[in-house]
C-alpha cells in the first residue's frame, strides 16, 4: 500500500456549501461487497456523510453532477473492471469537471490491483471501453470516449493510494482513508465550551472522550493552555465551522473574558449560521446566569469595574449569557452521576446528527 503524496489535500477550504463529506465512485462487481462496502461503512462510522452508489441503483443521469458536485470530496476506486462500465466512465467525467471547474471539490484515486502507469498510458483500457449507445451518432460516441480518456488520463495522475493484495492490508488501507478524510474536513462537528479550572479534568474531559469514541471531530477548547488573554483566529474559526456548540457554565466561567468571547461567538454563529447550542448548567442554576446572582454577580462586577458599566464588551457578554442560559439544556445536580448524563448528552448529539 503507498500514497503517492502524503501531505495532499491537509485541509480543504470551506468557502462552499456542500451537502455530502465523500463521494464513492466503483464498479460495483468488482468492490462493492468487499473493500467499498467496508470503506463506506468505516466512513459511515466516523458520521462522515458518504454516498454510496453503484450499477444496481438507478439514479437519474440529471441527478448524478448535482450529488457529485454537492460532495466534498470523491474517492474514486480504479479497480479492474472501472473502464467497462459506462456509467461509472460518466460518473469520473464529472468528478474530473468539478475538479477541473471548481478547485474546492478533491478527488483521490484509489488504485485497487491496478497499476496507476496503467491508468495514465490507459493500457488494457481502451478495449474495455463501452460501444456506443443504441441511436448515438458515431461523432458523439467518439466525443465520449475522448472525455473518458482525458478523465482517466488526469484522474491517473493525481495524488492517491496503491492496494496490491499479496503485500498490503485492505483494513490498514481503509483506517488510512479514513484518518485522512478527517483531517481534510475543515469543520468539527462540535465545539465545547467550558472555564477549564472548573471541569477539564473532570466532567468536560469524560464528556469529550465520549463523544470521541462515537466518532464526533470534537473541538476541546481550554483557555488554560493558551497564551494571552485574547481569543485566537483558530479558535474563532472552530466555533463558525461546528456544527454544535455545547456551553459548559460552572462556578468561574463566567470570571473568564476567553469563555465570554467564546460565547458572544457562539451567539453570532446561532442567528447568523443556525448552529444549535447547547447550555449544560454544571452544579448551577440557570437563574444564577440570568439574574447575575452568586458568582456570576461577583464576575460581573469585576468586569463592570475593568472596562466600565456600558462598555460594549461588557453589554456583549451579559446579553450572550442572559441568551445562552435561558436555552433549553441539561442540568448537573450535586451528587448526580455525571455518567448518566454524559450518556444521555451523547445520545442527544446522535439523534440531531442524524437529523441535519
Amino acid at each position: 500500500m503507498a500514497m503517492l503524496n502524503d501531505g495532499a489535500d491537509a485541509n480543504i477550504a470551506a468557502t462552499n456549501n456542500y451537502k455530502y463529506d465523500v463521494f464513492l465512485s466503483f464498479y460495483g462487481p468488482d468492490t462493492r461487497s468487499t473493500f467499498t462496502g467496508n470503506l463506506y461503512h468505516a466512513l459511515r462510522q466516523k458520521r462522515i456523510k458518504t454516498i454510496f452508489l453503484d450499477d444496481a441503483l438507478k439514479t437519474p443521469e440529471e441527478v448524478l453532477p448535482v450529488i457529485i458536485k454537492e460532495s466534498r470530496i470523491s474517492i474514486v476506486v480504479l479497480s479492474k473492471n472501472y473502464g467497462s462500465s459506462r456509467r461509472c466512465l460518466d460518473e469520473l467525467v464529472n468528478i474530473h469537471d468539478c475538479m477541473m471547474n471548481n478547485n474546492q471539490n478533491r478527488v483521490w484515486p484509489i488504485f485497487y490491483e491496478v497499476d496507476p502507469s496503467s491508468v495514465i498510458r490507459q493500457v488494457h483500457w481502451f478495449e474495455k471501453l463501452p460501444d456506443k449507445l443504441p441511436g448515438s451518432s458515431d461523432d458523439h460516441h467518439s466525443l465520449r470516449q475522448g472525455q473518458w480518456k482525458n478523465a482517466l488520463f488526469n484522474v491517473g495522475w493525481l495524488a492517491g493510494w496503491v492496494y496490491k493484495s499479496e503485500q498490503d492490508y485492505e483494513y490498514e488501507l481503509i483506517q488510512k482513508i479514513v484518518k485522512t478524510t478527517i483531517q481534510s474536513l475543515p469543520r468539527y462537528d462540535i465545539f465545547l465550551s467550558f472555564c477549564g479550572e472548573d471541569t477539564r479534568y473532570s466532567f468536560t474531559g469524560f464528556l469529550y472522550q465520549a463523544f470521541c469514541r462515537e466518532g464526533f471531530k470534537t473541538f476541546m477548547d481550554d483557555e488554560g493552555l493558551e497564551g494571552g488573554n485574547e481569543i485566537s483566529k483558530s479558535l474563532l474559526e472552530a466555533i463558525e465551522k461546528s456544527r454544535l456548540s455545547i456551553v459548559v457554565f460552572s462556578k468561574n466561567y463566567g470570571y473568564s473574558s476567553w469563555c465570554l468571547d467564546e460565547l458572544v461567538k457562539i451567539v453570532e454563529c446561532m442567528k447568523t449560521k443556525n448552529q444549535l447550542v447547547w447550555p449544560i448548567f454544571y452544579k448551577i442554576e440557570p437563574s444564577e446566569i440570568i439574574n447575575e446572582t452568586k458568582s456570576y454577580g461577583k464576575a460581573m462586577t469585576g468586569h463592570e469595574n475593568k472596562y466600565g458599566k456600558d462598555s460594549e464588551k461588557v453589554q456583549k457578554w451579559r446579553s450572550a449569557l442572559s441568551e445562552v442560559a435561558s436555552l433549553e439544556g441539561d442540568h448537573i445536580k450535586k451528587n448526580e452521576y455525571e455518567t448518566e448524563v454524559i450518556k444521555k448528552i451523547v445520545e442527544r448529539a446522535i439523534e440531531a446528527e442524524n437529523q441535519m
